[in-house]
């Protein structure tokens, strides 16, 4: 953190940084220098505090360092005017230093301001993430406090017990997939139809997802459109149909005996719809309906909430689970730090980092090496090496290296294979390789 306490808006940390830079400068030039404030010194030493200044603290800082500089430097002896030396060559010799340290710092120290800037607008997005994720998981709380509250209804109906646990659990996860799953295992140890199926809205039509039961005899639709009645009632009136109404029976047009909408009863939000289409007549009651309904209602829960972290996820800027910045967050940080070396010319190198034989490594020791990567770049490399995320199935990670030269970048590859196989001894069967990439090269 940079010392904020301030006089006349100029940080005073940077005043004295200032100050004592030139006290050595002119030290040097008096004890081992010819005592002429570095005349015939080209370029001038002086560059080193305004450079130094504007980088670390911004255009202020940098106009003052400018200015304490051309101070110290007219005060010292001027050079003779040769006879055949005009006076405004005379003149230019002695300010052009001057001069282009006050356009050089105000330049460099606006684009360290942007920069500084950059980096608040970062913090507050990273606030932003964590609130997002924090929004998520209360609402994961909530899902599992109704998954409670439904077990706790339907416990006199179901035919297994260990089943039925097992199958609300799997409703737990935050992989949409996994969630839809989880769905099939759980009707079926709720309700035990013999066929019944899952569809999810997609451009204004109901595309079936699981399919439970069905054999190729059946003739049950797996994509129905919104001139169909079925879709009108369940999509466009939210009701739950039963064949037991002879009304609802016309509307379902002998696809099925239930059929009700999926709703995210939070948002009112209809996102598909589930189906069943053989159920033994024994089991249809007043109370099957309305475990029915239930069930509609906690896996539309289910899957929005699903839907909501995976979104917030892909938008994030820190993977929670492998403690390594976004994918999406690399794109977005390459594309500017590159644009910010181009500008200010500074080498920018890249390492990708491939886990060789990632199908062969189980998800958790996966979550485990990417983890290692994180603590090697914090531990070995610099703070503003920055590790990430390069492919979302993964395999791949990077890590961007500011200021590093390509050599310098192979340097660093060495040093984090060193440290990744020191820590992942235990991990016999993981196998990287690595990729050194010059994104941009300081002229």
């Amino acid at each position: 953190m940079q010392n904020k306490t301030s006089i006349l808006g100029l940080r005073v940390k940077a005043i004295i940084e200032a100050v004592l830079g030139l006290l050595i400068l002119v030290l040097i030039d008096q004890l081992a220098g010819s005592g002429n404030m570095f005349w015939d010194v080209n370029p001038h030493p002086f560059w080193i505090v305004v450079i130094l200044l504007a980088a670390q603290y911004g255009a202020n800082e940098a106009l003052l360092a400018a200015l304490l500089s051309t101070v110290v430097y007219l005060l010292g002896p001027w050079p003779e005017r040769s006879a055949d030396v005009d006076m405004f060559a005379y003149y230019y010799d002695i300010l052009i230093n001057p001069i282009l340290w006050f356009t050089v710092g105000l330049v460099a120290g606006a684009f360290s301001e942007r920069h500084l800037r950059k980096v608040v607008t970062l913090e507050e997005d990273l606030e932003a993430s964590q609130e997002r994720e924090s929004t998520i998981t209360e609402s994961y709380s909530f899902v599992k406090n109704r998954k409670e509250d439904l077990e706790t209804q339907i416990a006199g109906k179901l035919t297994s017990s260990v089943q039925a646990y097992r199958s609300a659990k799997a409703l737990e996860t935050l992989d949409p997939q996994e969630v839809l799953k989880g769905v099939e295992n759980l009707v079926s140890a709720v309700m035990g139809p013999q066929k019944f199926s899952v569809f999810m809205l997609r451009d204004g039509k109901l595309q079936a997802t699981v399919l439970h039961g069905w054999n190729q005899s059946d003739h049950f639709a797996q994509h129905v459109d919104s001139h169909s009645t079925l879709y009108q009632n369940v999509i466009g009136n939210r009701t739950t149909l039963c064949i037991a109404n002879s009304d609802h029976e016309l509307a379902l047009d002998r696809q099925g005996v239930l059929a009700g909408p999926i709703v995210n009863v939070d948002t009112g939000k209809v996102v598909g719809m589930l189906k069943v289409e053989q159920l033994d007549f024994v089991n249809l009651s007043l109370n099957t309906v309305e475990t029915f309904k239930a069930l509609c209602d906690w896996i539309g829960t289910a899957i929005m909430n699903a839907d909501n972290y995976q979104t917030v996820k892909e938008g994030a800027v820190i993977n929670p689970e492998y403690n390594l910045m976004t994918y999406s967050f690399f794109k977005r940080q390459s594309d500017y730090l590159m644009h910010l070396a181009k500008r200010v010319g500074f080498d920018l190198s890249m390492i990708v980092v491939r886990l060789n034989n990632a199908e062969k490594i189980a998800d958790n020791d996966r979550v485990t090496i990417a983890r290692q990567l994180s603590d090697s770049v914090q531990g070995v490399l610099r703070n503003v090496d920055l590790a990430f995320e390069y492919q979302t199935n993964g395999e791949e990670y990077s890590i961007l290296l500011p200021a590093t030269s390509q050599q310098g970048a192979n340097i660093v590859r060495d040093k984090i294979a060193k440290d990744l196989d020191t820590n992942l001894r235990n991990f016999g069967d993981s196998n990287f390789s690595y990729i050194v990439q010059a994104i941009h090269e300081a002229a």
